[in-house]
């Protein structure tokens, strides 16, 4: 039925007017597509309306979402270019020289920090292989140091959105067209849900994302109203027993008011406490970082996902896969290196039946022959039976939101 819908589009011819009128922002069939999906997806209103059920739309964020946000967010080539001035912190620049051949005149390149992160995987897994006087408290140090490096680099290059205690919220001070955009999409497809017959039902929305920044928490607070919070709505694979400063009011989620928020590759706020995990979105210097550094996952000659935490969400990102009916891939190109995140998404339709009546959407800047191309090494299905249903969309993520709001009714702005 909806499968029809962009040949109808295409199709269709305006008719002629006598009276010259302003010509309409053109609206993507993509854009088009994905809005008649929420619209059929939506709960149904009035007093005999049926039951409609719950629908995941989930989001897959790459560093092209973050950027569509903030245009100074940062692709992994620009983070993963460090200064050597956080690594001095911890070892002299005649160590760094010998250990890893860096100097204090040049920067780590994304190559040698793949190369140094790949020598300390190397020296954790097999204590044999360590240099004389490597152990496993100077590996922790140097490991808290390139983390310190990337935090320092991202705000170098933009600045991170750290939450405003005193407002208790993720500030949005004057937002950007773009931004407002992004917001209005969102608070859209809040609009999409309801549970007033006792259940939830219509569109629900979750996120999946390789970025370690706080843009999708950001989104998700300025959706709602001034007095609540996202921390209230949105699971995150595991359960912190801290928020910033506070405990963690909801232990336990209720699944008709949760989405799930899940950072595949970690995140900047993620600290360990043991066995535990907080979120932390403060400022922090870079000896504090370098003492108690975030959980994520820099880029290596050969990923190491052994920690618990990504053996914690990686099953709840593949049990999400598998229950979403649309998938929208945002600003993520699927390089052929990380294999494993390729995999996951392969979840979301492992076998051409249960690609049946799913979509996915992939917007990106890059051309759409090539986004098609890469989504068919992850679903070869594609080629043969056209599941599931994929559909392009060439620009940024800011534009196609735009498109989708010209399409719908505004939801008020709760401020």
């Amino acid at each position: 039925m909806v499968g029809g819908i962009v040949e109808v589009l295409r199709m269709a011819k305006p008719k002629k007017s006598k009276v010259k009128k302003p010509a309409a922002p053109k609206v993507s069939d993509a854009a088009q597509l994905f809005m008649s999906l929420v619209e059929q997806f939506d709960y149904r209103q009035g007093p005999n309306a049926a039951a409609q059920r719950l629908t995941n739309v989930t989001f897959f964020a790459g560093a092209g979402f973050s950027k569509s946000w903030d245009p100074n967010a940062p692709v992994g080539s620009q983070l993963f270019s460090l200064k050597t001035e956080v690594m001095e912190e911890v070892a002299n620049i005649g160590v760094l020289s010998r250990m890893f051949g860096l100097d204090s005149l040049s920067r780590i390149t994304p190559d040698q920090l793949r190369q140094i992160i790949y020598q300390m995987d190397m020296y954790e897994r097999y204590p044999d292989v360590r240099s004389r006087y490597v152990d496993e408290q100077n590996i922790a140090m140097f490991r808290g140091a390139l983390r310190a490096a990337i935090v320092d680099r991202y705000n170098e290059l933009t600045q991170l959105n750290y939450f405003d205690p005193a407002a208790s919220k993720f500030p949005l001070d004057n937002p950007t067209v773009e931004q407002l955009e992004i917001v209005g999409f969102f608070r859209n497809l809040l609009a999409k849900t309801d549970g007033s017959t006792g259940f939830a039902e219509g569109v629900r929305t979750h996120f999946v994302t390789t970025n370690y920044d706080y843009v999708i928490e950001t989104i998700l607070d300025n959706v709602l109203s001034p007095d609540d919070s996202h921390f209230l709505y949105s699971y995150r694979g595991f359960t912190p027993i801290q928020i910033v400063d506070g405990p963690n009011n909801t232990p336990v989620h209720e699944h008709w008011l949760t989405q799930h928020l899940l950072k595949i590759n970690g995140g900047f706020e993620i600290l360990r406490r043991g066995s535990d995990y907080i979120l932390d979105y403060s400022q922090r210097a870079p000896s504090s970082i370098i003492g108690d550094p975030p959980i994520v996952m820099l880029a290596s000659r050969e990923q190491d996902y052994s920690d618990p935490y990504f053996r914690t969400i990686f099953p709840k990102v593949v049990r999400l896969m598998r229950e979403s009916m649309v998938l929208v891939i945002v600003g993520y190109s699927l390089p052929e290196d990380d294999a494993l995140l390729r995999f996951f998404i392969r979840q979301f339709a492992e076998e051409p039946e249960d690609g049946f009546g799913k979509y996915i959407f992939y917007i990106d800047i890059n051309e759409n022959s090539q986004k098609r191309k890469t989504l068919e090494a992850v679903f070869p299905s594609m080629v043969t039976l056209d599941q599931p249903t994929v559909i392009t969309y060439q620009g940024s993520f800011s534009a196609f939101a735009k498109e989708c709001i010209s399409l719908s009714p505004a939801v008020p702005d709760p401020f």
